[in-house]
């Protein structure tokens, strides 16, 4: 249940909520102390220098120095208190202390402004007056609009006093500006009551959400775990699968009776590899999003890292019947990565490009000091293409284009979003451009801090 400060502005709040809202109110009062104590400081000293000729100089010196007195309060318990943590709770009797706090200044604006209208001759000062009383009333809005009883107590000491004392003396300010003050007041409680309903509200929807976001961690926590037991439990039987057919095809204990089974064997040592290679894409990507990835880094350059893949590469790109171009910029530094990890990212970069391209078609790599001084590294293919609204999506764990699942094309959808992630790990970045039916880029950066300045790659410029 709200406590008595809310007044009946408060909706219903559970006892985490109204922690919470109570944090809140503290923070923001906070960061507004400096502003009220300016406002508080210059409004007094405007209203007694135009009232020090008219009224007694004892009286305005003591009410200055209260004033001011107040202000550097209310600025010295900002600065002492500027650099500390968010509170983890607070006591319904700081809210209190702080609405006895507004029901004092608030009471201090009203008899200082109902005096100064008792005894001013002046319109002038009687329109200075009610102008003050104007920007203090919205100052106070704005500043204790998230706590009602607070709010409610400084407007109706502060406004109310002075208010009346005009309504019941004609003369004193036109009747049009009483009335536009009276419109004004009841404007400024109904935007409080908003704000404080939109206050409420956001703290409400930002509890919701951090909860909601501990949850779906949770649960990608919990599915990783999964996935990594999982593919363990797999791993083990389909290695003795595949060593066993692997025996068989070889015929390592003695020739098979019908040769047909040789070609069986071969296809369950084919399809084991393959279920080998998922696994083990699954379990990388749940390491790396668990974060129990740890690079072993070391220095390397930007040709070893492309001659290997195109070694490794040569066999598929030329049952593709493709062209491989390569270009790399003079004078490349070394670089410091893991280099295991990162020939895993080129070799999944660079398979897609081969499936996803054309017998005819072309890839090109190029490697390539970034503007920043970094490095990058670009794959270029004549493929099928990705239109613009997936590019996010494939690089989401399971995805494929619809292009691809038109097509059938063989894969999982985790080779991208396990090399998005593993590039990450280096604080570097994979960015996609494509235009379907005329190819994609993807751009593998690594920022300066992963380039070594001492030593330097040499030039290489082929077409294979």
């Amino acid at each position: 249940m709200a406590r008595w400060h809310a007044l009946w502005l408060s909706p219903a709040l559970t006892p985490e909520i109204e922690r919470e809202v109570n944090i809140e109110r503290l923070v923001t009062m906070a960061r507004h102390q400096p502003l009220a104590a300016l406002a508080h400081s210059v409004n007094s000293a405007v209203l007694i220098f135009a009232a020090w000729p008219h009224f007694n100089h004892w009286a305005l010196t003591f009410v200055g120095v209260v004033f001011q007195g107040a202000a550097l309060r209310q600025f010295y318990e900002w600065w002492r208190h500027r650099k500390h943590r968010r509170p983890s709770k607070v006591a319904d009797r700081t809210i209190t202390r702080i609405v006895i706090w507004a029901l004092s200044l608030g009471a201090l604006w009203g008899a200082f402004n109902t005096a100064l209208l008792a005894t001013s001759p002046s319109a002038e000062i009687n329109l200075l007056i009610v102008m003050v009383l104007a920007g203090m009333a919205a100052g106070g809005t704005i500043m204790l609009h998230n706590i009602p009883a607070a709010l409610f107590a400084f407007l109706t000491l502060c406004v109310t006093p002075p208010w009346l004392f005009i309504a019941v003396n004609d003369g004193l300010v036109p009747a049009a500006v009483m009335i536009f003050a009276a419109i004004y007041f009841a404007f400024l409680a109904a935007s409080a009551r908003f704000g404080y309903h939109n206050f409420v509200e956001g703290v409400r929807l930002r509890m919701q959400n951090a909860e909601l976001a501990y949850k779906a961690d949770a649960a990608n926590r919990a599915k990783s775990r999964f996935l990594a037991n999982m593919s363990h439990e797999l791993r083990t039987p389909l290695n003795a699968i595949i060593g066993f057919a692997e025996v068989i095809h070889s015929q390592f204990k003695g020739p098979v009776g019908n040769p047909q089974y040789i070609d069986f064997a071969r296809s369950i040592h084919e399809s084991g590899r393959h279920l080998v290679g998922i696994i083990n894409d699954i379990l990388d990507l749940s390491k790396v999003e668990a974060g129990r990835v740890e690079l072993e880094e070391g220095a390397t350059t930007i040709t070893s890292l492309i001659d290997q893949a195109d070694v490794l590469m040569r066999h598929a790109i030329d049952d593709a019947q493709l062209t491989l171009e390569v270009s790399i910029e003079p004078d490349l530094p070394e670089i410091l990565v893991d280099r295991r990890k990162l020939d895993q990212v080129l070799l999944n970069v660079m398979s897609n490009a081969v499936k996803f391209t054309k017998s005819g078609g072309r890839i090109r790599i190029e490697g390539r000091r970034a503007s920043d001084g970094g490095i990058a590294i670009r794959v270029t293919d004549t493929g099928i293409g990705i239109d613009e609204d997936e590019l996010k999506e494939v690089l989401k764990p399971f995805v494929q284009s619809r292009e691809a699942e038109r097509r059938k094309v063989q894969g999982t959808g985790l080779g991208l979003p396990l090399s998005d992630q593993l590039m990450k790990l280096h604080s570097g970045s994979m960015s996609l451009s494509s235009e379907r039916g005329t190819g994609t880029t993807v751009t593998l950066y690594l920022p300066p801090s992963r380039v070594l300045q001492d030593r330097s790659d040499n030039t290489t410029e082929k077409i294979a």
